[in-house]
């Protein structure tokens, strides 16, 4: 699997878990709509401003010298992928179930994440394939993970806020553990671009 269709993998795992969850989170729980609370409102346009500045300016002046410019657009923009995956499955097991009981909003709010979801894969195809074209895969794929993971952890803490319900011990748990994998992520990764061979090593020695 290569690091272009990684994507595509984590959208329809999200999508698939949201069906087994049920969709009485997103409607009754007002999971979604806590997107127009003041915080996240506040977080996209933060998010929305960075990615500007980083497509319109640095990437056509830095990109192919900085990895972070090409990270960062793509990460970004996880943030609203993965949130939009999630609410799209939840919404679209509501809008279509057929029941009496079915909102009419479930079908917009489908059309709004489906259309944001799509928008969004593209321009991370576009620069994830950037990307690939100027740096290695490797190291590339190390920084992507943990910044693309951080970036949605955020964005889900903020709008689905999943942490409230955690204590302290908990919390700090599955940060080390993220730290954790985060870390080995990156120096499996980097680690392969050391060309290292029991013959250099005699050659070194002799």
């Amino acid at each position: 699997m290569d690091e272009a269709s990684s994507p595509v993998v984590g959208i329809v795992i999200a999508v698939v878990s949201s069906f087994i969850n049920g969709s009485t989170f997103v409607l009754q729980k007002k999971g979604i709509l806590r997107a127009r609370k003041s915080v996240f409102l506040v977080y996209i346009s933060l998010v929305v401003l960075l990615l500007i500045i980083l497509i319109g300016w640095l990437s056509p002046a830095h990109g192919k010298s900085n990895i972070m410019v090409y990270v960062g657009i793509c990460s970004l923009f996880g943030s609203f992928t993965v949130p939009s995956s999630k609410g799209l499955g939840l919404a679209a097991q509501e809008a279509f179930s057929g029941t009496p009981t079915s909102d009419s909003r479930a079908f917009y709010l489908f059309l709004g994440l489906l259309g944001i979801l799509i928008v969004s894969i593209l321009i991370q195809f576009t620069f994830i394939n950037k990307a690939l074209e100027t740096f290695s895969s490797n190291m590339f794929e190390a920084v992507y993970y943990v910044t693309f993971t951080s970036c949605v952890i955020l964005a889900s803490a903020i709008l689905f806020r999943e942490w409230t319900a955690l204590s302290i011990v908990d919390c700090l748990g599955i940060l080390c553990g993220f730290i954790t994998v985060a870390v080995g992520v990156a120096l499996l990764r980097i680690s392969q671009e050391a060309k290292l061979s029991w013959s250099q090593t005699k050659a070194k020695k002799n």
